[in-house]
């Protein structure tokens, strides 16, 4: 290292004069040096006798901030009650999280190594050697910890939270619509050029409905991915499966690999379909304010909607705020529109006169008016016509926007589809997740409205693709890790909302009869009805509550909230009520509860009702059961007692509330021993 050459200046010792300390309360002058410093302050030292390095090992201090204050730091370090030799800030919090070694630098690397592996050249104390055997040890266990996750994340649903939405999927379904050449105008703008250069951190793109917002994001991820040698991060959390881990948690190791990123460029598409925006509008200000990410730049698209236009502005300014360009985005869909009836298979394929081509380019691809999701609408109609005789009286009484569009396409389907139809885009309306193919076939092959009540195999769809004739140009088939069935749009699920067969309280009922009645008529083994009813978990998911013993049984055998990573739960381990209040459902909670279940009944993996509630925030349920007389110091099960689980959640109104009613603050026993 200290070998120097002519590209290389080699490292040295920089001087006696330039190695100075300062007592703790002096304060540094601002400057490159210490020249301004108060030299009657400085500590006076006998000099070293070599300038060769010297190696320290000890504690170190890992926080989120940097600590250049001295006095700061003493006081920090004397809380800590360890001595510290240093402190550092590039992974902090990461090792409160699950087991890791931080190496600095990357010359660092073969030194560790060769430590590890034994180099008999090194001499070490006693406490550096037991210490290196455990790293060893630890290294190796770590491995076969990690090999082992990958292995069960490849081959079973361990988790809700470790099955995220795969947001590709969205991108890869808007980059279909994407033509080259459109979107070029975003790319030349001042502002996004400002932001793309540096300058410029936050910019905030904000258009109506339908406008294409989602396909300019893809615009300007390909833009990005194309001019930047853009890394991928990959990492694992290390939880044991039962603890979801908080939010803050998983937030503090997002900044933190944000924060040892050299540049990090963020695309957020659609703010205001988000059923969480003061928590994201709340994150962005947080990305903001830290110095450490400074360095991170944040894209985001919404509708102007009233919220975002009195927030954002004063959070990025008015310089960061670009509306959407309508004219270059009018001229984008007659780009679009050319290019698909050049290319579609629909138009190519049938001999359609030069005249009616270029009506549906005036018609479809000047009349959009900034409506992408309008021009598209129309465009799917047109390809769907028999004759050139339909095209033209659909040019005819082209709908003048998107509601009259969908209402359109409503009263285009069939009317013996037209309950089924309803039925399943409830399911997509209301559903947390996007149904599959095979589960929207079982969704048509059950039957809620009429003498034949029930599911009926024979009623199973031949083709997945007809499903489409169910509800045309309201859903799409989107080829994700399962082939799924979505919404076209998220405007399609706002104009259904508007209707009272989409409310939740009616939709809700429809669902619940449906998938009831889909369980209550398959039959055969547990592993039967795995592999042949593919809506069978999903249903089970799905439905408020199950009445019926057997129908609770085969429900137990499919889905439980505190077994759920194990793909045969077995029979319940604990009562209706128990299973109820852990899911939150406060109807059926208190409907058994007046039908004379055991509030008290022990079983389950948090061992009772009250528990299970607690631990999952539940509030209204803990009233109810403690109203009920539910036992506030029942022990056993994973936290052994309601008050250590909701102090694990951290929800301080059910800690309030259990506290009032008794519970025992110094209750020994469970995971962590006791609450505190």
């Amino acid at each position: 290292m200290s070998r120097r050459s002519k590209k290389n200046p080699g490292y040295a010792h920089q001087g006696l004069e330039n190695d100075r300390l300062f007592k703790v309360s002096c304060g540094h002058v601002p400057g490159p040096d210490c020249r301004g410093c108060d030299t009657a302050e400085e500590v006076q030292r006998d000099p070293r006798d070599t300038t060769e390095p010297e190696i320290y090992y000890g504690t170190i201090a890992s926080g989120n901030t940097l600590a250049k204050d001295a006095a700061a730091r003493d006081r920090m370090v004397a809380d800590l009650g360890e001595d510290c030799i240093c402190f550092e800030m590039e992974a902090s919090g990461l090792m409160n999280h699950f087991p890791c070694l931080v190496i600095r630098g990357y010359a660092t690397m073969p030194i560790l190594t060769k430590t590890i592996d034994g180099n008999a050249t090194l001499r070490r104390p006693p406490l550096v050697q037991q210490q290196i055997d455990r790293l060893q040890q630890t290294t190796v266990a770590m491995k076969a910890t990690t090999d082992s996750i990958k292995s069960d994340l490849r081959t079973h649903e361990i988790k809700g939270w470790l099955n995220p939405a795969d947001p590709s999927t969205n991108v890869n379904q808007a980059r279909k619509l994407h033509y080259k050449g459109t979107g070029v105008w975003l790319l030349d703008n001042p502002v996004f050029r400002s932001w793309y250069s540096g300058p410029l951190r936050h910019i905030w793109l904000h258009g109506l409905a339908g406008c294409g917002k989602t396909v300019l994001s893809t615009t300007v991820l390909d833009h990005l991915a194309k001019a930047n040698d853009s890394p991928l991060l990959n990492f694992f959390f290390d939880f044991k499966w039962q603890d979801q881990p908080k939010t803050e948690a998983l937030w503090d190791i997002f900044y933190n690999m944000l924060r040892m990123q050299k540049r990090v460029s963020i695309v957020l598409d659609a703010l205001d379909e988000s059923t969480s925006r003061d928590d994201i509008l709340e994150r962005i200000e947080d990305i903001i304010s830290r110095p450490e990410l400074a360095h991170v730049q944040l894209l985001y698209t919404s509708r102007p909607e009233s919220e975002f236009l009195r927030r954002i502005p004063t959070l990025i300014g008015e310089e960061g705020c670009l509306p959407l360009d309508e004219q270059a985005i009018k001229s984008d869909i007659r780009l679009w529109v050319s290019e698909q009836l050049s290319q579609r298979r629909e138009f190519t394929e049938k001999p359609l006169s030069w005249g009616i081509l270029e009506e549906i380019r005036k018609k479809v691809g000047d009349g959009a008016d900034g409506m992408f999701r309008w021009a598209f609408c129309q465009l799917d109609s047109l390809a769907r016509c028999r004759h050139e005789a339909a095209i033209e009286e659909a040019l005819v009484s082209l709908p003048k926007n998107l509601n009259e569009t969908y209402e359109r396409m409503m009263k285009s389907i069939p009317v013996e589809r037209k309950m089924d139809a309803i039925r399943l885009l409830q399911f997509l309306v209301h559903s947390k997740r996007p149904l599959t193919l095979a589960e929207a076939k079982e969704v048509i092959a059950t039957q809620i409205e009429n003498e034949s009540t029930g599911f009926d195999i024979k009623r199973r769809l031949f083709s997945e693709i007809d499903l489409l004739d169910y509800c045309p140009g309201l859903a799409t088939i989107v080829h994700a890790t399962d082939k799924e069935l979505h919404l076209a749009h998220f405007s399609v699920k706002e104009f259904l909302l508007r209707d009272n067969n989409f409310q939740i309280k009616v939709a809700s009922i429809s669902i619940t009869t449906t998938c009831l009645t889909y369980l209550t008529d398959i039959k055969g083994s547990h592993e039967h009805t795995k592999r042949q009813f593919p809506m069978a978990r999903y249903a089970s998911k799905s439905v408020k509550f199950f009445e019926e013993e057997v129908t609770f049984q085969r429900w137990s055998r499919l889905y439980q909230a505190d077994e759920s990573w194990d793909d045969d739960p077995g029979p319940p381990r604990a009562s209706k009520l128990y299973y109820a209040c852990l899911n939150g459902l406060l109807a059926p909670a208190a409907d058994l509860i007046n039908k004379g279940e055991n509030i008290n009944s022990q079983g389950g993996g948090y061992s009772s009702a009250l528990q299970a509630a607690s631990f999952h925030g539940h509030h209204e349920i803990v009233k109810l059961l403690l109203d009920n007389e539910a036992d506030v110091n029942a022990q056993g099960g994973r936290y052994d007692n309601a008050l250590q689980a909701a102090f694990l959640d951290g929800d301080q109104e059910i800690v309030k509330l259990l506290l009032d009613r008794g519970a025992d603050i110094n209750a020994q026993g469970g995971e962590y021993t006791n609450a505190l």
